[in-house]
């Protein structure tokens, strides 16, 4: 994110992580919800294209966000 930097508090990197999981929620749901009302029809308009890949990208940092690494 664009407002991550170095020193900052564990205060703000919770309230950024907290941030970027609510609107990654929130798109998620829109994405689902317009996936639902249109059909297949919703990825013949090019917005809705790059909505869905940067909300599947999202769904991706977020797990790889929460991916335990020390067992590997």
């Amino acid at each position: 994110m664009a407002v991550d930097h170095e020193g900052m508090t564990p205060e703000v990197a919770f309230v950024l992580k907290l941030s970027n999981y609510i609107f990654t929620l929130i798109f998620f749901t829109e994405a689902v919800l317009k996936l639902v009302a249109f059909g297949s029809s919703y990825f013949k308009n090019g917005w809705n294209k790059f909505d869905f890949f940067v909300v599947v990208s999202s769904i991706f940092d977020v797990v790889l966000d929460n991916l335990d690494t020390t067992s590997l």
